[in-house]
C-alpha cells in the first residue's frame, strides 16, 4: 500500500519542540513503513528537500505564503507531486480542504481521502462566509477521524454531520520513548537544582485556554501554606514555534517556579519522570490531551480538568479530575495527592497500565482497518 500524509502547514513535520499533530504523523508513518507500506509525508518548509525518516520519506515543500494562502499553496504543491505516486490513501491532517483540493489538483486518482483533526472549528468556522463550502468539503472525504469522542460529538453538531459518518482515532504514545525511569528523573532534578521538593509539572502551550495561569495561581496558593513544592512548566508561549516570556511565566518565576520553555523531545521523558504529579488544567477546547497520556506512560499521577477529551484518556484509577476553571477545586485535588503517598503509588502503577491502551502500534493498527473499510 502507498500512503501519503499531508500535514498542517504551520511547522515542519520533523519539528522537535512540540506539536501533537506533527508527532502523530511521525509516529504513525514510522509504524506504517515498518509494516511494509510505502509512506510519503509532505511537510511545509522554507526549502524543498527529501529525507528518509525511519523508513518513511519526508518530502519538504517550499512554501512562501502565510495564513490560509500558505495552506492552499502547500496543498496544491503536495497534491501535484503526490499524483505521480498513485497512492492508495491520502491522509490529510487538520486540512479540511484536502479532499476538495484533491479532486482538482490530483484529478484522476482513485485514492481514498482521510481527514484527522484535533480541533473542529476550521478556518473560523461559522464566523467565515466559507462555512457552507467547508460543510460540503468535509463530506467529500472517505473518512473523518476526530481524536476523541468529545471531538466527534462537538464537530458533528457544529458542522451538521451525522456522528455515524465519523470514527474516533485517538492520538497515542510511544511506549518505547515514554516509560518510568527513576535514574532520568534524578538526573533531571539535579540539573534543575531541585532537591527534596514536591514537583508539579505542566507540559503544553502556556496560555489561558490551557489553564496555565490557573495552575500558577494554585501553585502560589499552595506555597503560601508553607508547602515545599516547585512548579515546572515546559512549553511555548501561546503557540508552538513561539518562545520568550509573558505574564504567566513571570508570575511563575516570581513564586520560585521553573519555566523551561519549549523542550526537545529527546529530553521530554526525563522531564515527565521528575514530576511527582502532572497537571493539565485546560479551560476549553481540549480535544484529547496527549501530554496526559505521555505523563501516564512515565508512571506519573495526573490531575486534570473534567473537560473535553480528558476524561477519555485518564481514568479514576490514575487521575483526579477537578471542576474546569475552579481554582479552589484544583488546589484541593493537588492537596489530596500531595498528602497521600500511598494514593500516588497506586495512581502511578495504574497510569502505566492506562497508557498502554494508547500505544501507537494499536492506533496504527486501528488506522489500517479504517483505510481498508473506507469507500
Amino acid at each position: 500500500m502507498t500512503i501519503v500524509h499531508i500535514g498542517p502547514p504551520h511547522l515542519p513535520i520533523l519539528y522537535q519542540l512540540g506539536g501533537a499533530t506533527e508527532r502523530r504523523i511521525r509516529e504513525v508513518a514510522i509504524r506504517q513503513a515498518q509494516a511494509g507500506s510505502r509512506v510519503i509525508v509532505y511537510s511545509a518548509d522554507s526549502v524543498s528537500k527529501s529525507e528518509n525518516y525511519h523508513g518513511a520519506e519526508v518530502r519538504s515543500i517550499q512554501c512562501t505564503r502565510k495564513g490560509l494562502l500558505r495552506a492552499a499553496e502547500f496543498l496544491i504543491k503536495s497534491l501535484r507531486d503526490a499524483r505521480q505516486l498513485s497512492p492508495d490513501v491520502i491522509h490529510f491532517h487538520a486540512l479540511p480542504e484536502g479532499a476538495a483540493f484533491a479532486r482538482i489538483f490530483a484529478r484522476g486518482l482513485s485514492a481514498k481521502t482521510i481527514l484527522s483533526f484535533d480541533y473542529f472549528v476550521f478556518r473560523r468556522g461559522k464566523m467565515s462566509p466559507l462555512y457552507p463550502w467547508y460543510q460540503r468539503a468535509l463530506r467529500a472525504f472517505s473518512s473523518l477521524l476526530p481524536v476523541s469522542d468529545y471531538c466527534r460529538r462537538e464537530s458533528a453538531s457544529y458542522w451538521s454531520i451525522p456522528e455515524s459518518n465519523m470514527q474516533v482515532l485517538y492520538n497515542g504514545v510511544s511506549l518505547q520513548q515514554f516509560t518510568p525511569d527513576p535514574e532520568a528523573a534524578t538526573a533531571r532534578r539535579a540539573a534543575l537544582g531541585i532537591t527534596d521538593e514536591f514537583v508539579l509539572l505542566y507540559v503544553g502551550r502556556v496560555c489561558e485556554q490551557k489553564g496555565t495561569d490557573l495552575l500558577v495561581d494554585a501553585y502560589a496558593q499552595l506555597r503560601s501554606e508553607g508547602r515545599r513544592i516547585r512548579l515546572v512548566v515546559a512549553g511555548p508561549i501561546g503557540q508552538f514555534g513561539h518562545e520568550g516570556s509573558d505574564a504567566i511565566t513571570s508570575k511563575l518565576q516570581q513564586n520560585d517556579g521553573i519555566y523551561l520553555g519549549p523542550v526537545d523531545e529527546a529530553i521530554l521523558p526525563s522531564v515527565y519522570n521528575m514530576a511527582d504529579v502532572f497537571v493539565l488544567p485546560t479551560r476549553n477546547s481540549e480535544m484529547f490531551g496527549m501530554a496526559a497520556i505521555e505523563a501516564q506512560a512515565c508512571g506519573r499521577p495526573v490531575v486534570c480538568s473534567n473537560h473535553g477529551g480528558l476524561p477519555e484518556v485518564v481514568n479514576t484509577s490514575s487521575a483526579l479530575l477537578f471542576r474546569t476553571g475552579d481554582l479552589l477545586d484544583l488546589s484541593q485535588q493537588l492537596r489530596t495527592l500531595m498528602d497521600d503517598p500511598a494514593l500516588r503509588l497506586r495512581f502511578s502503577a495504574a497510569a502505566v497500565t492506562n497508557a498502554q491502551r494508547f500505544a501507537w502500534e494499536t492506533i496504527t493498527s486501528d488506522l489500517q482497518k479504517i483505510y481498508c473499510q473506507a469507500s
